[in-house]
């Protein structure tokens, strides 16, 4: 009976998502309930949205037989089911994750900047754009090779405010503990959605998206100039690694438990 009811509400996602790309439903009672929820980045055309769920509920289904609870995250969308209540419940377990191969300049100005941008991010994706829960946004970034950082967050519209600034500030401090210098990352959780891409042009809608108000660039002045302190035929130098860099791609990630 739970495979029936699976079977049903993952067939009503594709004509029952609506403008928000949101779909929440259940069916069943007792150990036969199923609770599912589908979410569409929020950037995407109604007939994208579509097309990409009815291939991410095709997909769920699958990968996961006979599972009583799972969680598919595609490039475009998110789909998740459970037999235990979800619709409201803010859930930042299970955390997956990816990152580009390739690294970084200068870390430090690039976290400085990236870390602007996130906290900036978060405050209007959680409080400024109900009922979608979701903000991009660009930021220059002193580096000649990485000039600027694109970046995205969405929140599932079913959890709060408060919540979903939870979310996203606990994806924000995963970054660097899984993905450090990487100069793309995505971080996934059931509530929340976090990207940043350091490409030329942006790897997201810009016309569907709200301009967001960013804090100035900070300019750090140059260092003073300090003599260097040599023995008798010593020579000053300074060596720097050389990195080989790769890129790793990915656009999707399941969980079953």
């Amino acid at each position: 009976m739970y495979e029936r009811n699976l079977k049903t509400l993952l067939s009503s996602v594709l004509p029952n998502i609506n403008a928000n790309a949101f779909y929440n439903a259940s069916m069943g009672e007792n150990s036969d309930r199923v609770n599912l929820i589908a979410l569409c980045r929020a950037d995407l055309q109604p007939s994208q949205c579509r097309e990409y769920v009815k291939n991410a509920t095709a997909e769920i289904l699958k990968m996961c037989p006979n599972q009583k609870q799972a969680i598919l995250w595609h490039e475009f969308c998110m789909v998740r089911y459970s037999n235990e209540a979800i619709f409201g419940t803010l859930a930042i377990s299970p955390m997956s994750w990816g990152h580009s191969g390739e690294t970084v300049t200068n870390t430090v100005v690039f976290y400085r900047e990236l870390n602007v941008l996130l906290d900036s991010l978060q405050d209007h994706a959680a409080f400024n754009s109900f009922p979608k829960k979701f903000a991009a946004a660009r930021r220059d970034v002193d580096d000649p090779k990485h000039p600027f950082i694109y970046a995205f967050e969405q929140c599932t519209p079913d959890i709060t405010s408060e919540e979903c600034g939870d979310c996203l500030n606990k994806s924000a401090q995963k970054i660097r503990e899984c993905c450090d210098g990487a100069r793309g990352v995505r971080i996934l959780t059931p509530s929340c959605y976090l990207r940043f891409e350091t490409d030329q042009d942006p790897f997201y809608n810009e016309s569907m998206f709200e301009t967001v108000s960013q804090p100035p660039k900070l300019s750090i002045p140059s260092p003073v100039p300090q003599p260097a302190l040599q023995r008798d035929g010593e020579s000053g130098g300074v060596t720097c690694p050389h990195w080989n860099l790769g890129l790793l791609l990915f656009s999707l990630f399941i969980f079953i438990f």
